[in-house]
């Protein structure tokens, strides 16, 4: 009973930590509120992507010593006064130190929800579960997206205040969301687990290269890592994408809110594709189908083409992450576990720093050039990482 009253606060713990009222107006905060363009835009996003990558490890070590709980308090605390500095300041310095803020709280984040929902289940048999619950905490997620986002968009073209103010508050008001997360996190009773008692560097350091020794958990974390780090640049096209096309800044929430609720709906048939296509076929599926509609919205004009390539991008990222987040889980044992999946973070910050700037200075000179490389990125990663059947033999016995 305890354990199921922790699996419900958890749900709550990833509705209000994704409130993100920011999330469909970001680009025209950097553009309209700071100035910037593409180029100095995504310099600050590398900064934070690099900034995850010293810190994934050693705040992973975190959640596997001292508790994930710990972690995901003081994540919430940490993530959530970034964004109050993003709503309050507007000078760019202030903004590259409110990148770190942000992302040493997400570091702590990542890793240890997925740790904490499997322990929860272990605790009482029923690990089997896994991909089930994560769907759904995702989902919970989802639903938190498909609100706040129309919410922070309609806010920012209300003119109720001027609009760069606007632009600061949805910041102002998901740092609160994320502060409120956090309080709920306390609530939750952490299963025991095997803590380490390793040094921190050396656990974080083995944990880490567990990943890149282990054939299974190698294909594994590098599909889901590489494969997510390409698809996620939609999150930051899509907006500009749909102002090419003539839409104005209110309607950019309610398209992020329907391609949130399409993702959340989705996710609920995850164990349908299991059964009737296949773990292997629907992660390929799922992995090679967006990589192409980058490449087609690059040379197709039209909305019609960029409402398919947004959901048909965002939608496929979330289906497949918790099919491999459960395949993972089952290659790692519970005194590494939030440690080595936070090393999976860790590489799918690699490659989207790598790629930051890259993207920033192709947007510049042209959106489509940008779109049609990250296309191209995500297809030969699909064929060179594709996971076969004797991986995931079983596998629908166990997940």
């Amino acid at each position: 009973m305890q354990n199921r009253k922790s699996i419900l606060l958890l749900y709550l713990f990833s509705f209000f930590k994704n409130l993100q009222f920011f999330g469909a107006v970001a680009v025209p905060f950097y553009l309209h509120r700071i100035g910037l363009d593409y180029t100095r835009m995504f310099i600050l996003e590398a900064i934070f992507s690099f900034c995850m990558i010293l810190f994934e490890i050693p705040t992973g070590v975190v959640a596997d010593r001292w508790g994930r709980k710990i972690s995901l308090f003081f994540g919430s605390i940490f993530f959530g006064a970034g964004f109050l500095f993003f709503g309050i300041f507007t000078s760019y310095t202030i903004l590259a130190l409110a990148e770190v803020i942000c992302a040493f709280g997400m570091t702590l984040l990542s890793g240890a929800d997925s740790a904490l929902i499997y322990e929860t289940l272990k605790d009482t048999g029923k690990e089997g579960k896994a991909a089930k619950v994560m769907a759904r905490y995702n989902a919970f997620g989802s639903a938190a997206m498909f609100l706040a986002f129309p919410a922070g968009s309609i806010f920012a073209g209300s003119n109720l205040v001027p609009y760069k103010t606007a632009l600061g508050l949805v910041f102002t008001a998901t740092a609160a969301a994320i502060f409120l997360s956090g309080l709920i996190i306390l609530f939750v009773k952490e299963a025991p687990f095997k803590k380490s008692t390793e040094r921190p560097f050396k656990q974080g350091v083995d944990g880490f290269m567990r990943i890149l020794h282990g054939s299974k958990l190698r294909i594994f974390s590098l599909n889901f890592a590489l494969i997510s780090s390409m698809t996620f640049f939609m999150f930051w096209y899509y907006q500009s994408l749909l102002m090419k096309n003539g839409l104005s800044i209110v309607w950019l929430g309610f398209i992020a809110s329907a391609f949130n609720l399409t993702a959340m709906l989705l996710l609920f048939l995850e164990p349908v594709a299991e059964q009737r296509v296949g773990i292997k076929n629907t992660l390929f599926i799922t992995s090679i189908i967006p990589g192409i509609l980058f490449m087609l919205v690059s040379v197709v004009p039209g909305l019609i083409m960029t409402m398919v390539a947004i959901f048909g991008v965002t939608n496929l990222r979330a289906f497949r992450s918790p099919m491999l987040t459960a395949l993972i889980n089952r290659e790692i044992e519970s005194s590494n576990r939030a440690t080595i999946l936070s090393g999976v973070s860790m590489i799918e910050r690699i490659g989207t720093t790598l790629l930051y700037p890259l993207s920033g200075l192709l947007t510049d000179i042209s959106l489509n050039t940008a779109l049609f490389v990250i296309g191209v990125i995500t297809v030969i990663l699909s064929v060179t990482l594709r996971i076969e059947e004797t991986m995931i033999r079983d596998v629908s016995a166990t997940v």
